[in-house]
């Protein structure tokens, strides 16, 4: 008994892709076999999806924090489970990206003419025709390129068999989507394997030059290239209300070697040299000044920042506590409490007294620091292109549908007989329409 194949549409006998083998039993397959099957399961690409995006949610909600307490979305997404389930999702993109390549090519060379009978007698509609089948033929030929099809074409005896297609680029779309995700999967393994860039930051005082190994966290970055950065000034720009802040801005100077450039840094526009970006992360100030309290004694204070440093004053309860500096106006923003209530805001201009009750407070200057978020991360572009190739893959499947029209054509006692049919996944409408387009003209 002859052995059952399994076929596609056209009548070509599947192989199998690694052995060459036409059609296989269960029992002819090897390990290779099945492991390649498994990686290339669809079923198995849904469940890592879902399995990436529930992990993703727990990073996002559960984010482990580092030693200074800030969050730390490198431990998390670094984690060998994490990408592991990232690899094992490019190895199936990749696998199956390889099985669809003989299809791929398959289709760019053009349908395949032998398969008309069997697409004729599956779907074809029979047309009559007072003319030559090589007439017949040519006005065929004509009236498919017309529409943009490409022809192929043979002929036994008096039988002409036509093959022809349209839109078959079209094939490409889903390939080089996945090819894209393939891509931007691998770039985010690499960015968070650590093996290159960084993700650090950098801490500046006004007036002071640093090198790019004072950047807390860098790595990966050959010490030949270091360079150093002097922070000139830090400023912040205020709405007319004079409160809400509108921009912070940090001019500094990149030195290198003997050349320096100075670059202004602000929230969407940041600094970056030699693959390095500085983003504009933070601020602060240190105040220095004096301080009389209840006990009538002058003391000096030096104060940080952000309500976390202050002044207390024991005999009457006040403390002070400077939340921010205006550059304009050179004032300090000054807000007293009374124990756990707010009772006063001030504006302290420098080297003038600021009197609450019995404590007297004066601020003899201010220094300011700025913050700045410092990466390297080559795996940018990677994604970038990865992300572009997405939007192409994307856009070639919607705008080419890939149609394909066969045709036989036999000698008949009046003429010739048409055979016409087709096939198309995506744009069967189409299809219809340029079948019934071109039954029509024959008939004219």
């Amino acid at each position: 008994m002859p052995e059952n194949r399994k076929k596609d549409v056209t009548g070509t006998e599947e192989r199998n892709l690694l052995t060459g083998k036409e059609g296989g039993s269960e029992t002819e397959k090897n390990i290779i076999d099945i492991a390649w099957n498994f990686l290339s399961s669809m079923k198995l690409g849904i469940i890592l999806l879902l399995v990436l995006a529930a992990a993703s949610i727990i990073g996002t909600i559960w984010v482990p924090r580092d030693m200074y307490g800030q969050p730390d979305y490198l431990k998390f997404y670094n984690h060998p489970v994490f990408n592991i389930i990232l690899a094992l999702l490019a190895l199936n993109i990749l696998i199956c990206s390889i099985n669809r390549l003989k299809s791929v090519r398959s289709t760019l060379k053009g349908p395949s003419v032998a398969a008309a009978e069997n697409i004729v007698k599956r779907s074809g509609e029979t047309v009559k025709i007072k003319a030559e089948p090589a007439q017949a033929a040519e006005k065929v030929r004509g009236l498919l390129k017309g529409k943009g099809y490409r022809i192929f074409s043979s002929q036994d005896g008096d039988v002409i068999k036509i093959a022809s297609d349209k839109g078959h680029l079209g094939i490409l779309g889903p390939y080089l989507t996945h090819l894209s995700f393939f891509i931007m999967i691998v770039a985010i393994i690499i960015k968070f394997s650590g093996l290159v860039g960084f993700d650090g930051t950098f801490a500046g005082w006004e007036g002071e030059t640093y090198s790019l190994g004072d950047v807390h966290g860098i790595q990966n970055v050959d010490y030949n290239d270091y360079f150093d950065i002097r922070v000139n000034s830090f400023r912040t720009e205020y709405r007319p209300d004079g409160r809400e802040i509108k921009q912070w801005y940090s001019d500094v100077t990149v030195i290198d070697g003997d050349k320096q450039t100075d670059f202004t840094i602000y929230v969407n526009k940041p600094l970056v040299y030699n693959g390095i970006k500085f983003y504009q992360s933070s601020y602060g100030h240190q105040y220095v000044g004096k301080y009389s309290g209840s006990a009538g004694e002058d003391q000096e204070f030096i104060l940080g920042q952000g309500g976390q440093e202050y002044l207390w004053d024991e005999g009457t309860n006040l403390a002070f506590v400077p939340t921010g500096f205006e550059d304009a106006t050179k004032k300090v923003k000054l807000q007293i409490y009374k124990g756990q209530q707010i009772v006063d805001e001030v504006d302290a201009v420098l080297n003038q007294p600021v009197k609450y009750e019995n404590v007297e407070v004066v601020f003899e200057g201010v220094r300011s620091y700025t913050v700045l978020s410092t990466k390297k991360d080559p795996g940018v572009p990677i994604i970038g292109a990865g992300s572009i190739l997405l939007i192409v893959g994307v856009v070639i499947s919607f705008i080419l549908r890939q149609r394909k029209i066969w045709s036989i054509i036999r000698p008949d006692a009046k003429g010739a007989v048409v055979e016409i049919g087709g096939i198309s996944a995506k744009d069967k409408r189409g299809l219809d329409s340029d079948i019934e387009e071109i039954t029509s003209a024959l008939k004219n």
